[in-house]
């Protein structure tokens, strides 16, 4: 195994490992969600498969593909995530974006059915988060959804998160640990915000 095939497997592992964790932690179910990294000073992205549980991917199940959509490695005939398009969009228009987790946590997607920003109610989500907007949804894996992500990114160029409409969130990061935080940390202000909105206020 050469210099580059050594690092793609490292990342394959990271890849699995950050899957099977947002599928612990409860950031998605069923097979779907999907995550992927770009391999460090490369056109080269790893992305998880279609059709396939977060919490069943392993380093032999991810697709390796190039920028512009070319699938360049299938170790296990997988099929890439139907959602790679826009995963690609992003990379392309974010460079300092190293990895993005896309997944369905409940409470946070409740929060995008609403339509309005993830409410900011710890001190953690202003210093960390700062905003979280929400965009419009599609039909996952339709061009409208693309497009709608990367209208998205390019309205709110510095964000680590968006909230995707009837669907879940988009976390970004320099790198698949980072970006399952801004995950965790989206799903945890989510649920705070529901408990304070729902908190009867002391007349006292």
């Amino acid at each position: 195994m050469n210099d580059n095939e050594e690092r793609v497997f490292f990342f394959r592992e990271r890849l699995a490992e950050i899957s099977r964790r947002c599928f612990d932690r409860g950031l998605v179910g069923g097979s779907g969600g999907n995550i992927s990294v770009r391999i460090p000073d490369t056109d080269t992205v790893l992305i998880t498969p279609s059709g396939l549980s977060l919490g069943d991917v392993e380093a032999g199940t991810n697709i390796l593909c190039s920028l512009d959509e070319t699938i360049l490695e299938s170790l296990g005939g997988f099929k890439p995530s139907k959602e790679l398009s826009f995963h690609l969009s992003v990379y392309r228009l974010r460079s300092d974006v190293q990895a993005i987790v896309h997944v369905h946590p409940p409470y946070a997607t409740a929060y995008s059915n609403v339509g309005s920003p993830l409410p900011m109610v710890t001190v953690s989500a202003r210093a960390k988060l700062k905003e979280v907007p929400c965009i419009e949804s599609a039909i996952p894996g339709s061009a409208d959804l693309r497009r709608l992500v990367c209208e998205g990114i390019e309205r709110y160029p510095q964000v680590t998160a968006l909230l995707m409409k009837e669907h879940g969130i988009l976390a970004l990061g320099p790198d698949l640990q980072a970006a399952f935080y801004v995950a965790d940390l989206v799903e945890d202000t989510a649920k705070v915000a529901f408990l304070v909105a729902n908190i009867p206020v002391s007349k006292s």
